[in-house]
């Protein structure tokens, strides 16, 4: 992943080194713009430079655009726009900047010829190339209009199916691909498989995991401590995750420290050979049952593994007007409140949050985290957990909110 910079921590290049000659002049206003950050740590050597003319006058060039998420209809606010380009004395340089509320961009300071411009956006990346002309304005685009939009495969994504949580209908609207493997109350052997199989599960850049996958991480089990352990992996070199509601288990088992939870008793007291197992003995495995909402290949687990299990919540069916409090999910709303619909009780609430976990979406009456999000190890991934989300009550903000939370990852 590529850590952003602060816009508004914007420098300007460095002084040119000492010489006879005189410094070079910007001409035109497609020099550096207002908040543009340029760093000299560009990794790869460039064959473009801006070239200083005989009057000693620098030209330099910029590219504008729309950023927009692979369906093309939405924009992407606070991506950052970055190009590795030459300054007016052919050093090495990195400019960027990040698109506002609409999508929209402008990247100033860029040396006349074949730039490579790249779209960030939490874990998905894309690179457009533009050719950029002295004392003028490129337009990026994807031919048919002023837009450059990241490809469905901007990034690896796992998604965990679960019995109320649909997070992959966000990535639908969003016109992102993804691996879908199989979780819910009644077959689940899917998606523990990929979790417990650390070379399968190092392909991905996010794991989405739905609410109620049937799977509990409390469970002392071999096969969870593996799991367990991947997951920490996982995030520690860079992947993120995105967790919901009943699958709360994910964040407390690996990061107790993160969020504090109020949540049921465990269901750990199942069979431990045929309803954990990921290798299962041929004893476990049954004839297909038929398929089920979530699973459409069917169930091979016993009937005694197919009943609900796993964490359980002590939150009530109620709406709650809430405050956004993070700037970056505020520019994909109109609003800095939301009211978020709980249809169903049982859902499970946070009581409290570590010092290094940011609450984006909180409670306005008592201040209670309905979103949250951390990252865990320097260097790594990012987790997000929410009480909300995607379900047959789900308003349209709600769903604004959701796919924004999935360019935090």
């Amino acid at each position: 992943m590529l850590a952003g910079c602060d816009p508004e921590g914007a420098t300007a290049p460095p002084p040119a080194a000492r010489d006879t000659a005189p410094p070079p002049t910007f001409a035109d206003a497609s020099g550096l713009l207002d908040g543009t950050v340029v760093r000299e740590d560009a990794a790869e050597p460039l064959g473009d430079a801006a070239i200083v003319n005989e009057a000693g006058v620098c030209r330099t060039g910029s590219v504008s655009g729309v950023t927009c998420a692979p369906s093309g209809d939405l924009p992407i606010p606070g991506a950052r726009i970055s190009a590795v380009t030459r300054d007016c004395r052919g050093r090495e340089q990195v400019v960027e900047t990040f698109s506002d509320e609409r999508g929209g961009f402008r990247l100033g300071g860029l040396a006349p010829g074949r730039t490579e411009v790249t779209i960030t956006a939490g874990s998905f990346v894309g690179r457009f190339s533009a050719e950029v002309l002295p004392g003028a304005d490129v337009f990026l685009s994807n031919g048919i209009s002023n837009k450059v939009c990241l490809r469905a495969d901007a990034a690896g994504l796992a998604v965990l199916t679960g019995n109320f949580d649909s997070i992959e209908d966000r990535l639908d609207d969003l016109g992102f691909a993804y691996d879908l493997y199989c979780g819910d109350t009644v077959g689940h052997r899917a998606a523990r498989q990929v979790l417990a199989d650390w070379e399968q599960l190092r392909r991905y850049q996010v794991v989405f995991v739905n609410c109620a996958t049937g799977i509990d991480l409390r469970v002392e089990n071999p096969e969870v401590e593996v799991i367990v352990e991947n997951l920490e992996r996982f995030v520690r070199e860079g992947g993120s995750l995105y967790v919901s509601d009943l699958a709360a288990d994910f964040v407390e088992r690996v990061w107790p420290n993160a969020v504090d939870f109020d949540m049921g008793v465990s269901g750990g007291g199942r069979d431990p050979t045929c309803c954990v197992c990921t290798d299962c003995p041929e004893m476990c495995v049954v004839e297909n049952t038929g398929p089920t909402s979530h699973c459409p290949d069917g169930s091979t687990l016993p009937a005694e593994c197919r009943q609900s299990s796993g964490t359980s919540g002590r939150g009530s069916a109620e709406v709650v007007p809430s405050n956004i409090v993070s700037p970056f999910l505020q520019s994909y709303l109109d609003s800095r409140t939301i009211d978020v619909v709980f249809d169903l009780g049982g859902w499970v609430q946070m009581t409290d949050v570590g010092p290094n976990t940011e609450v984006l979406v909180e409670a306005i009456d008592d201040g209670r985290p309905l979103m949250v999000a951390f990252e865990p190890y320097e260097g790594g991934g990012t987790v997000a957990y929410t009480s909300f989300h995607t379900h047959r009550q789900t308003t349209e903000p709600m769903k604004r909110i959701l796919r924004a939370l999935v360019f935090r990852l």
